[in-house]
């Protein structure tokens, strides 16, 4: 991704043609949601963390030329934040939510992709479409045992705490910690300045949220295909869960955010794979 395409995502230059709209999520709350439209089977693409449907903007153009994307700013995040403070935030409710997106667009089919907290909110999603769901993909996600294994209670809280502070320096200090040092500056700087633009106690409350559920738990149950293509730099530097049935690639010379990151080598196997795998 260039400096220029960094600059445009961060003017909100959405670069391509989408369908824009507000869907209500089962408790009233609204997701904004793009549908981006293209000619084959549909996939919904989930945001991480404190992040954005504008952290998928490099996949757009090329994948939307074989496959209809649908992104989404899931609630609490991005352009619908509104009354968020009044949800008891879950892995599972953010499921329903992007089950409530494909209800109203009428998508009988998918295949949900879903990048880092994105990824557990997939699972939770896959488990109550049912057949509906042709494939499960991540991206950087799934088997961090610090993030998807449920955490001790006090645990949770003094991760929590970490962000007390000053929320935004916070942010883009983990932001630099968790990138390749190849990554090109002013990309690194936007990341960190759309994450640290969530309110700070959504933000929490949501953390608190991911780290107390357990894919361990969930995943017995999926009965999808499922895939993951995580950064090579943080699976050699973190603790790994084993979860059967994951199908495991990886992008060189990527942080945790390889569609950003590294976006051609993304997009390449990102398209091999949905290719393959919704035939």
């Amino acid at each position: 991704m260039s400096r220029d395409h960094a600059q445009a995502i961060s003017a909100g230059d959405d670069l391509f043609t989408a369908r824009s709209l507000i869907i209500s999520a089962p408790d009233g709350l609204p997701i904004a949601v793009r549908d981006h439209g293209g000619p084959g089977p549909a996939v919904l693409m989930i945001h991480g963390w404190s992040c954005n449907q504008d952290f998928w903007a490099p996949q757009i153009r090329p994948l939307s030329e074989h496959f209809r994307l649908v992104t989404l700013d899931l609630p609490g995040h991005g352009a619908a934040h509104a009354g968020a403070g009044d949800r008891a935030w879950s892995i599972a409710g953010y499921g329903g939510d992007v089950v409530a997106v494909a209800d109203s667009l009428g998508i009988e089919r998918l295949a949900l992709m879903g990048h880092s907290m994105g990824g557990a909110v997939a699972v939770e999603a896959a488990l109550q479409l049912g057949d509906r769901c042709r494939l499960l993909m991540g991206v950087d996600t799934f088997n961090e045992a610090a993030f998807y294994g449920r955490r001790p209670t006090g645990e949770i809280r003094e991760r929590c705490a970490s962000f007390d502070g000053d929320f935004g320096a916070t942010i883009r200090g983990m932001v630099r910690a968790i990138t390749d040092e190849s990554a090109d500056p002013a990309i690194v700087q936007w990341i960190g300045d759309a994450m640290a633009a969530m309110p700070r106690p959504v933000a929490v409350a949501v953390l608190e949220a991911l780290l107390a559920w357990d894919i361990e738990d969930r995943w017995h149950g999926l009965a999808v295909p499922a895939v993951t293509i995580n950064s090579a730099l943080l699976a050699a530097r973190n603790e790994l869960l084993e979860l059967p049935d994951l199908e495991l690639h990886h992008v060189a010379a990527a942080g945790h955010f390889p569609m950003l990151e590294q976006p051609d080598a993304f997009n390449a196997l990102a398209l091999a794979i949905l290719s393959q795998r919704l035939a």
